[in-house]
């Protein structure tokens, strides 16, 4: 699959490389493990003279030969001897990038830890006294969001405030999914809802569609649910190491959440425990949930709910995780059966969630929310609003054009809503169009 979108980050990028004339710069790349970090990084440096070391847990003697290996090819003063310190290897690429610019690339940054625990500091010290004289452009990358945050954006630790740049990467917008399986020749209103949900939007995932011709809804779902699947574990793989031991009581939590129970008294209920804490972490350290209330509720209002990021997560939750056993026993088939059952429901809430994003993409609202009044009444599945523009769009997403009931808005009595809004137009009945970009609203 070739390199799509990335304009910004590429642009930000080369925005600090061009300062590096000055003085050495450090970027960040965070995001999740298959966002496409690595890839990005590749690109931009297709061009330009770098240094690309992987860290991976090894010995900090070990990996210091391996990266000499590399760094001998660009001319090794003869001066230096066997290096054994990781922190050495960078004293002496600042010496080496005095007279030349540089770009060294740390992937998996976050494992220098494992590696060396004092690392960090030293490397701050190293950072604060060399980055005048020299002339490197250091972009590290990791995709353990917890650490990476803790490393560079808290106030205690060593690199705080060092970074002149940070990414956090994200999965594709919905118009560059579009845009891939139009060139794909498999661009269809369901086809397209399908990929959102089965692959998030996440260029790995994608990349695998693609070399498996399997971007259309029944492909995919034929691949997805195959004997030794490759997207079986991958929940597993990419949140064990974020959550460490503790990691069952989050699975149960996302696995609610995907499912639908996704307040904290329900939650709560089910797993006949405190989950406070755990909603919070998952909400900031881990960056997975986020909560939500009515439009317009206040701040401190209690009708609150949690939703999931990341599509493919919930679909992982919702399926994999939920039939584990099924999984175990390679019964793949059941598997199967059972999403086909569910697709209608559990697609329904990924289409408002999909629209939702077309709203906040076009860059034309200010406020994007959901409403719903006690005991989840009167529901409005999208309500956006322009302020300079004075204009609400109240929307009503189904799959099914059939399924819309527009009376239920356009009633003698006025919500909540209606009356915080004198004036408010009717509900727009909202079909699902061909294009993201266009059709029958």
């Amino acid at each position: 699959m070739r390199f799509y979108d990335r304009e910004s980050e590429l642009k930000a990028l080369q925005k600090v490389q061009e300062q590096i004339r000055h003085s050495s710069r450090l970027s960040v790349i965070t995001g999740r493990r298959r966002i496409g970090k690595t890839r990005l990084i590749r690109e931009f440096c297709a061009d330009k003279e770098n240094l690309y070391f992987f860290v991976s847990r090894k010995s900090e003697e070990i990996l210091c030969e391996e990266f000499m290996g590399y760094i001998r090819d660009l001319g090794l003063p003869a001066a230096y001897g066997k290096i054994t310190r990781l922190i050495d290897i960078f004293r002496l690429l600042f010496d080496l990038s005095k007279e030349r610019e540089l770009i060294v690339v740390i992937d998996e940054f976050q494992e220098m830890l494992q590696v060396n625990p004092a690392f960090f500091a030293e490397f701050q010290n190293l950072w604060d006294t060399r980055k005048e004289s020299s002339h490197l452009h250091i972009i590290v990358s990791g995709s353990v969001y917890s650490m990476m945050h803790r490393i560079f954006l808290d106030y205690g630790q060593p690199l705080y405030g060092r970074a002149d740049l940070i990414i956090k990467l994200k999965a594709f917008p919905i118009l560059t999914l579009a845009e891939i399986m139009d060139e794909e020749g498999a661009h269809t209103a369901e086809d397209l809802l399908a990929c959102y949900i089965l692959s998030g939007a996440v260029p790995r995932y994608l990349e695998i569609l693609c070399d498996n011709q399997a971007l259309s809804k029944k492909r995919a779902i034929d691949l997805i649910f195959s004997p030794y699947s490759v997207f079986a574990d991958e929940g597993k793989h990419i949140l064990i190491e974020e959550f460490g031991r503790d990691y069952g009581v989050y699975f149960s939590i996302l696995e609610l959440i995907a499912g639908g129970k996704s307040s904290r008294v329900e939650m709560e209920s089910i797993l006949e425990s405190t989950i406070g804490g755990h909603l919070g972490r998952l909400e900031t350290d881990y960056n997975l949930i986020s909560p939500y209330r009515p439009f317009n509720a206040k701040r401190g209002s209690r009708s609150v709910k949690y939703k999931l990021h990341d599509p493919f997560m919930a679909f992982w939750f919702a399926f994999f995780y939920r039939y584990r056993s099924a999984i175990e026993s390679n019964n793949t088939e059941y598997l199967k059966q059972r999403f086909e059952e569910n697709y209608t429901q559990f697609a329904g809430y990924w289409l408002e969630r999909l629209f939702t994003d077309i709203y906040q993409q076009s860059g034309e609202f200010n406020l994007i929310g959901t409403y719903w009044e006690s005991g989840n009444q009167n529901e409005i599945d999208i309500v956006a609003i322009n302020d300079a523009k004075m204009l609400m769009i109240l929307a009503e997403v189904k799959m099914q054009k059939k399924n819309i009931r527009k009376e239920t808005t356009c009633r003698k009595n006025p919500s909540k809503l209606q009356r915080q809004y004198p004036g408010l137009p009717d509900r727009i009945s909202l079909s699902w169009p061909g294009r993201p970009d266009g059709g029958n609203h």
